[in-house]
């Protein structure tokens, strides 16, 4: 009997099994009625057909009821309205081409509750091409999102966001943003996530309303990536010049310092692009775990304030466009890596408090400037961070700015709306290195404790030279301020990557042989004397994910195989040093996909790559360089050397470069 009952159980867990990995129907749908009905199911794959649709009536949504969690200070229910709930689980749901406009008279419903136009309570859904639009101006009845993601495990790809309708709009947070505002507030913010395990991918969010693009409360492990925001900005002469509004009603008086809008200033009339808070959600746990990857924010007043949550923190690959009170802001341990922005009307990065302990940064500085003036560049405050800021391009800023350390935005708020409170309490700066190479000047306060900054020109033997995606036509083209100006004693060139293998800059062997050869002569001329490297092999299959194959009538290794001919023709007929670099990483029959460690694969970085060194690859090329420049008498005591080529040259920040590692051994031998 044993038996048989085992048996039957087996079977029962078999037919489970198929069932689970049977392949579901597709419900194609053509209403927003439909899409209400599928939206509060499980396990259903939808789609509906493109189209514009119109939401202009209440009925199509409803009121939700949500218990709030033994951790929460509050206690009882927890009311929301909606428009469209997801509120099944393990749902697939396919809105490309499909645009859902949203009348904003509806905006007045729930006045005793939350409002989201498009709720996600369910959890492990997927949403792609989620596109919502609201249609007039009408001033939410209460606080309102368009997006808010309340469960776990959610995956929303390509949404597209535009939102409008709040009160006060036109003066940004001037007349305030939280409960001492001095007028009343509709916030309409555009996606707030709460829920664990959240992916926003390739999201783009436009907000002309007073509220956040992305923010977080209570959310968990959320990632994000290309994704972009934006708002829009305005002059601060123009409210100064209304005869009636909310401002001019309060005698243009304003919740920051000096206590009334200036003249001459340019504000966002948005909140912050990407933003968390400490805490929220039903259960009311700390917001822990926020990467960003490759995304973009433009106008709106911060760009990514990323200070509150709890690590890890990192924002990779970034850009803060026209962001007026900070671009960057990153909490304990946090990591801003090979980012950038402009600091046209506000900082570039902001440590917002003196509590804020080693972050580990890396930004470039865009030298794009305005009108407005910038007091400060950058507000550097907490303990034991290494930041570097570098210029974007090789640009310098043409309108000068300090770096300060003690000092920022938020001390100068607390200390006015609290001003019995000493120096030194929300500013101050101990155990900071800052390697500054943006040209600007850095002010050390007296909150500034053993503080060091450094020019990474000055202080290294070696200067990284190298711009990601540079052929032999860039490098001509900067040639002379890059390398010429600055002589060096010792120039060591590698390039023919991207003049071979990127199917947007490809040129043929003559005109690379032409190109290269003019760089040499110049070089040359200068006195400098020069090395020439052949470039490192590639994982064609990786290469040709990123790259149009058709355009190849070699394989990508045979065409770098000419080039390192071409550069050593070219380096015997000049009479100079030529590396075969190429030759080092042959020799360990590298690359090999997804097992070496020098280039990079999906195995040991996460990235389809193919071309670009790991951190070890980066190691063995500098000791392989370091080699050769010894063995044929090329170092000497206070050289300088310059490291000329594209992104192998780059590198990634924080160091992860063949220069950086150079520099190190060049110290350890003088």
């Amino acid at each position: 009997m044993k038996h048989i009952i085992t048996l039957l159980l087996l079977l029962l867990v078999c037919i489970s099994g198929q069932a689970k990995t049977h392949p579901r129907d597709t419900i194609i749908i053509n209403s927003i009625e439909k899409l209400a009905k599928y939206a509060g199911k499980s396990d259903v794959l939808v789609k509906m057909k493109p189209g514009s649709y119109s939401i202009n009536s209440i009925k199509i949504g409803k009121l939700s009821v949500f218990k709030y969690g033994e951790n929460y200070k509050q206690r009882g229910d927890f009311r929301i309205g909606s428009l469209i709930h997801f509120s099944g689980n393990n749902s697939q749901y396919f809105l490309s081409g499909v645009t859902l406009n949203i009348d904003t008279k509806l905006h007045k419903n729930y006045p005793n509750s939350e409002f989201s136009e498009f709720l996600v309570s369910g959890n492990n859904n997927y949403i792609e091409g989620l596109t919502g639009r609201d249609i007039g101006e009408e001033v939410p009845a209460h606080r309102v999102q368009m997006l808010r993601v309340m469960g776990d495990d959610n995956t929303i790809k390509n949404a597209n966001l535009f939102v409008q309708g709040s009160s006060p709009y036109g003066y940004g947070h001037l007349l305030g943003k939280g409960g001492n505002a001095l007028v009343p507030l509709h916030k309409h913010s555009v996606l707030l996530v709460e829920g664990m395990n959240t992916k926003l991918l390739g999201c783009k969010v436009v907000t002309h309303a007073y509220g956040h693009g992305i923010f977080m409360q209570g959310a968990v492990n959320t990632h994000l990536e290309n994704c972009y925001v934006e708002g829009k900005m305005r002059e601060t002469n123009e409210m100064l010049a209304e005869t009636s509004g909310p401002a001019f009603d309060v005698g243009f008086k304003s919740d920051y310092p000096p206590g009334k809008i200036l003249p001459n200033e340019m504000k966002s009339l948005s909140e912050d692009g990407i933003r968390t808070y400490p805490d929220g959600g039903l259960n009311g746990r700390r917001t822990k775990g926020v990467t960003v990857i490759n995304c973009t924010v433009k106008n709106m007043r911060s760009g990514f304030d990323l200070s509150a949550n709890l690590p890890p923190t990192k924002v990779i690959g970034s850009t803060a466009i026209g962001c007026q009170e900070k671009g960057f802001s990153i909490g304990d341990n946090g990591v801003i890596n090979n980012s950038k922005g402009d600091a046209l009307y506000g900082p570039l990065i902001t440590f917002v408090g003196n509590n804020i302990k080693n972050a580990v940064v890396d930004l470039e500085l865009m030298d794009t400037v305005s009108d407005y003036k910038v007091t400060r560049l950058a507000e550097i405050n907490g303990s034991g961070h290494q930041i570097s800021i570098r210029k974007y391009q090789n640009k310098t800023r043409t309108v000068e700015a300090p770096i300060v350390f003690g000092e920022s935005f938020w001390d100068d708020v607390h200390r006015y709306r609290n001003p019995d409170k000493p120096s030194g309490t929300y500013a101050g700066a101990r155990n900071i290195k800052l390697i500054n190479d943006t040209g600007m000047p850095v002010h050390l306060n007296d909150l500034a404790v053993n503080c060091t900054v450094s020019n990474s020109k000055e202080k290294n033997k070696v200067v990284n030279a190298g711009i990601g995606g540079n052929s032999t036509r860039d490098l001509l083209k900067r040639v002379d301020k890059d390398v010429l100006e600055e002589k060096p004693d010792v120039v060591i060139m590698m390039v023919g990557t991207n003049d071979m293998l990127n199917s947007n800059k490809m040129i043929d062997y003559k005109t690379y042989t032409s190109n290269l050869e003019t760089l040499i002569e110049k070089i040359i001329a200068s006195g400098s004397q020069l090395v020439v490297m052949t470039p490192i092999p590639a994982d064609s299959t990786y290469l040709f994910m990123r790259h149009d194959k058709k355009q190849f009538t070699e394989t990508p290794n045979q065409k770098l195989d000419h080039v390192g001919t071409i550069v050593k023709a070219l380096s015997k007929k000049h009479s100079i040093n030529a590396f075969d670099l190429n030759a080092e990483f042959k020799a360990l029959n590298l690359p090999q996909h997804n097992q070496d460690i020098f280039i990079k694969n999906e195995k040991n970085s996460g990235k389809q790559d193919g071309v670009h060194p790991t951190a070890l690859g980066y190691r063995f090329i500098s000791e392989q360089v370091f080699k050769f420049l010894k063995s044929n008498e090329l170092l000497k005591p206070n050289q300088r050397i310059i490291c000329f080529g594209d992104s192998i040259t780059r590198g990634g920040g924080q160091g992860v470069n063949y220069p950086s590692y150079l520099n190190e051994l060049l110290r350890e031998l003088y």
